[in-house]
């Protein structure tokens, strides 16, 4: 079964000593289903990609974060079935999201990071994402071995809007029921603050 994921990618930072140890992976979903150490990881990467200095109290941290207004985070949609997955690449941010779907809802081009260069296609109603330039448009020099290891996951594009569609309620559920958890020693004002910042970072309507 297909399916799309939003997820983390290398948080490879300090974690802050006063969360929860978790033990780094390079890739890290975000739903519902997540757990504290993916929780843990998430807020490692925001602060270390963001520059923000975790070795304080935490409400500093928070209080910091909450000011900010803008935030990259690596990583993006991941998109895979039983045998594929396709990742976001370097230079993709999970903060641009909702440009994968706006593209989908328009059948047009949009960037999922570089080397490799995962791209879109449009076949009537089927949308195939590649796993690197298959049209050559960004990969002039690709070799023909390159170009033979290329492959893609194909989806209705109704279909794909939709899971699209539920990274927003993925996004929102992380928050509510991993996140806060994962700050407990925070009071529930600075981590309302927080969830607002959230939703903006993210561009999600909290309905």
């Amino acid at each position: 079964m297909v399916k799309v994921s939003a997820i983390i990618q290398d948080p490879y930072f300090d974690q802050p000593s006063w969360l929860s140890k978790a033990e780094y992976r390079e890739n890290v979903v975000l739903s519902k289903l997540s757990s504290i150490d993916d929780a843990v990881l998430f807020f490692t990467l925001l602060c270390g990609y963001n520059d923000v200095d975790v070795a304080r109290d935490p409400t500093d941290v928070l209080n910091e974060l909450i000011a900010t207004d803008e935030v990259v985070i690596r990583g993006g949609i991941a998109f895979e079935d039983k045998n594929k997955v396709i990742l976001p690449s370097c230079c993709c941010g999970l903060e641009n999201w909702r440009d994968v779907l706006e593209a989908v809802i328009s059948k047009e081009g949009v960037w999922l990071g570089h080397d490799p260069f995962p791209s879109v296609e449009y076949i009537d109603n089927t949308v195939r994402i590649w796993s690197d330039d298959f049209s050559g448009v960004m990969r002039k020099d690709g070799t023909e071995k390159e170009i033979r290891k290329m492959y893609y996951i194909e989806y209705s594009r109704d279909d794909l809007i939709k899971k699209l569609q539920s990274i927003e309620t993925d996004l929102l559920d992380f928050y509510k029921c991993s996140f806060k958890k994962a700050l407990w020693m925070v009071d529930d004002y600075h981590k309302e603050m927080l969830f607002l910042k959230y939703c903006k970072w993210f561009n999600l309507d909290m309905k």
